[in-house]
């Protein structure tokens, strides 16, 4: 993919709207350049404000940092490549990017909405921060950054987690559901 192997890379798998905030993630970039110079972003997706967040990149002189891919069918390559799974979304149900990033025992820095609170536990298997908390954002991705241990024990933590969404576990479940109503 043309990255280098000391690149810290970030990953965001999510499409480029209000509602998932990527907005966010370009100002923690604008912060953590001069922390962590070998930084990448990559924002995979296409939406409607796809435009403005590569303008507002551009105008921070971020585009060494901030790759913005587009629509991928490879996005499991992409992951297995990354070192930290971001999500920065406003809202969410049950993210599948994150459950994804899980999958691949990546660590994670979500924002405090639901969803992302399911399946993220603070200082377990990744960081949650406040919404618009662009230095908390910052600050979370910089410990991983620092700490490759941390980074370490929360993908791992995360394989584990993960294994209760298997198709397995859900079927068994919803058996049991169907076994108490009928």
């Amino acid at each position: 993919y043309g990255y280098y192997e000391n690149d810290f890379i970030l990953i965001y798998v999510a499409e480029m709207s209000y509602r998932k905030h990527q907005d966010l993630l370009i100002n923690v970039v604008n912060i953590l350049r001069t922390r962590i110079p070998n930084l990448k972003l990559l924002l995979v997706g296409t939406g409607n404000l796809l435009n403005k967040y590569k303008e507002q990149a551009k105008s921070l002189k971020l585009e060494k940092y901030i790759n913005f891919l587009g629509y991928r069918k490879d996005v499991p390559n992409l992951m297995t490549i990354a070192d930290v799974s971001v999500s920065s979304s406003r809202q969410e149900g049950l993210p599948v990017n994150v459950m994804e990033a899980m999958a691949t025992g990546l660590p994670l820095v979500v924002t405090k909405t639901r969803g992302h609170i399911d399946l993220v536990k603070h200082g377990v298997n990744g960081f949650v921060v406040g919404i618009d908390d662009i230095e908390g954002f910052a600050n979370a991705i910089e410990k991983l950054y620092k700490f490759e241990t941390l980074r370490e024990s929360y993908g791992k933590k995360n394989l584990e987690l993960i294994k209760g969404y298997s198709i397995e576990n859900v079927i068994e479940q919803m058996k049991e559901i169907y076994r108490r109503y009928i």
